[in-house]
Order: C-alpha cells, then structure tokens, then sequence
C-alpha cells in the first residue's frame, strides 16, 4: 500500500504544514456538519499531474528587477522540490495576456505568411524565469501554454481586447501561429507540456479575450488545431478543451467530447476556480459528473487567482483559506 502521511496548517499552529502520522481504521459515521475524508484504496481516480502557478510578464518583470539574493530565495520557496513549495506546473501565456505591461503579438499586423513572426518580448523576461524556475524545480518542469486572444486583425472586433471572435478565414493561420509559438520556445530548449485552447472562452474583458461557443472550439481543434500540431511536430501536444469556470463545465466537455473524432483530439479539459465565492457545491458536483461522463477524460484546474480584496495582503490566512474550499 502507498505511505500516507498528515500534513497539518492552520491560523493558530506556530509552524504550518507539520507532519504528522494519520491513523486509519474503519469508516465511521460523521455529523454533516463535520468535514470527512474517505480512503477507499480499491477506488483509484487520475494521477495528480502537480501543483504550480503562472508564469506571466508582470511576474517575470518584476523578478528581473529583484536583487539576486531575493531571486534565489523566491525560486526555492516556489519550486525546489526539498525545501520550498516543489512547483510542479508553470502555466505562461502565448503572447500577451492581462498581466502584462503592454499588448502585443509575434508578428506584424496582417502578416499571413507568419514571416515576421518573433519571440523577443519573451526572451527578455518570461523564458530567462521560466528556465531559473525549471532549474530549481530540478531540471523538469510541466510547462502549460494558453492564448487570451488572436491578434487584433485576425478577429472580428479588431482589438486583441473587449472579447471578439476569430475570424473564419483565420483559422487555419492562427492554429499555425499557436504551433509556430510551440516551436520558437522549443528552439529555445523548452518544450511544453500541454496547451490550453483559449483562457476563459465565455468572457468578453476588458483586456486580452476571444470568445469561442463549444461548437466553434471543438471545430477549430479537430479541423485546424490537431492538423496544425501534428503538421509543426507537435502531434502528442496535450491539448485541454474550456479552460474556464466550473459554472457550465458539463455542457462544454459534452460538447466537446461527444464528437468522437474531437473526443481523441483532447488530452481533457481545464476548469478556474471563480464564481466559486458562495461556496455552492454545485460547482464541485460539475467536475464530478463530467469525471462520471468522460471517465478517459483528464480535468486539470488550470487557474486559481484571489480576487475580491480591496488590495493584496501578505500572509493573509483568508487567501489560504480561499484556496482550500474553492
């Protein structure tokens, strides 16, 4: 049987996450008010892929700017796996994303041969991150890439903000500029782990987004995407459908995964955390009944950001205590 062991944090414990042993017997009733946790060891569910955190411009700008001994001291706590958090995952966006200073893509407008297509912005800040990263986390890291949006004039809307769609004719050259990113970091010497098709599909925000329907996303996958992959060399990609909120994660993974031929196109698909402040067990039973639906299916929370403070507070045990419930 696999060890098993207790790690222990809360408000008023002096050191947290201490180790303890976990003593295990026969189920026994509980008060509903009380939470429970049942150890069913004939009972197996996927294997957990890691826990980790984004890799953004607005964070690797500020990590250049820290003096070198601060540097070290924050690649250890995030991702050393003996002394720190032991990161797993670093997620990073396809050209810009809403945090990062300044609205750009890889390539000139309406270039459609992908000619002009360029990394610099990334290998200013992000790659030399997400190298020093991989580097403490002991040379291997899952690195998970996701596009906000397409460049203003592949999209209905001519903006890369305020959502839009992509726009038909485009399709098949914006699924060649997702792999040609996958390839310009791989000459890089880093090469991703898995591909999300679009953050947050549903929302129009006032920066960086593209809307998709279920539809137009598991069409733009099986007809574009997968070619486009398998075409640049990239064809055991793990591609993750939705990318979104939990709210309405039955209806795309339907979608999506109903389409027998789409179905082997997915890796699984990615869900946020948000409108999750309630607290309403809905949300947790949605990510149960797609794993009852599509159990071949992979689900892999690929974002979780605090939100709804009037301002960051370091230390603050109600960030924790977010994270845990939600």
């Amino acid at each position: 049987m696999s060890r098993v062991t207790l790690h222990t944090s809360a408000r008023e414990l002096v050191d947290t996450l201490t180790e303890g042993p976990l003593a295990l017997g026969p189920a026994q009733p509980v008060r509903e008010d009380v939470p429970a946790l049942f150890l069913d060891p004939e009972r197996r569910f996927q294997t957990l892929e890691g826990i980790g955190a984004a890799i953004t411009d607005a964070s690797a700008e500020v990590f250049a700017q820290l003096p070198g001994a601060a540097q070290r001291e924050l690649l250890d706590a995030c991702w050393n796996p003996a002394t720190g958090h032991g990161y797993a995952i670093a997620r990073t966006s396809i050209h810009s994303c809403d945090f990062s200073s300044e609205s750009y893509s890889y390539v000139e407008d309406g270039d459609e041969t992908l000619a002009s297509f360029d990394i610099e912005r990334d290998r200013r800040h992000r790659i030399p991150l997400v190298r020093a990263a991989q580097d403490a986390a002991g040379g291997s890291l899952k690195l998970l890439a996701s596009p906000w949006s397409a460049p203003a004039w592949m999209k209905d809307n001519g903006s890369m903000l305020e959502g839009g769609r992509l726009l038909p004719a485009y399709r098949d050259l914006w699924a060649r500029y997702v792999a040609r990113f996958l390839s310009a970091w791989a000459d890089e010497g880093l090469s991703f782990w898995g591909l999300t098709v679009q953050n947050e599909p549903a929302a129009s925000q006032r920066w960086e987004s593209m809307l998709w329907s279920a539809e137009e996303e598991r069409d733009f996958v099986r007809d574009h995407l997968a070619p486009a992959l398998r075409d640049a060399g990239h064809g055991a990609m793990r591609v993750i459908g939705w990318d979104h909120n939990r709210d309405l994660l039955p209806h795309r993974a339907r979608v999506l995964l109903d389409d027998p031929e789409a179905a082997g196109l997915f890796w699984g698909v990615g869900f946020h955390w948000y409108e999750s402040w309630t607290g309403s067990e809905q949300l947790f039973r949605n990510v149960a009944a797609v794993s009852a639906a599509h159990p071949e299916t992979h689900l892999l929370m690929t974002e979780a950001c605090v939100e709804g403070f009037e301002r960051a507070r370091l230390d603050d045990w109600a960030h924790a205590e977010h994270y845990a419930r939600a």
